[in-house]
């Protein structure tokens, strides 16, 4: 519930969630993986860079 609550704003990376919920990068990256499954998460890439992803509540265009 934290990660998801953590995205209410703009796309963040699994690491910028880690720090702002106090959560382990693998926890988060779990709890991501689960939340995507059910449609509520979307993966989003960085555009200067996309290798790097970040993530944002589903049905949110930003």
């Amino acid at each position: 519930m934290r990660v998801f609550e953590s995205l209410s704003e703009r796309p963040l990376s699994s690491k910028e969630i880690a720090r702002l919920t106090s959560l382990s990068e693998r926890t988060v990256r779990y709890a991501l993986r689960i939340l995507k499954q059910k449609g509520l998460v979307e993966e989003v890439f960085f555009l200067g860079d996309t290798r790097r992803r970040g993530y944002r509540r589903a049905g949110i265009n930003q």
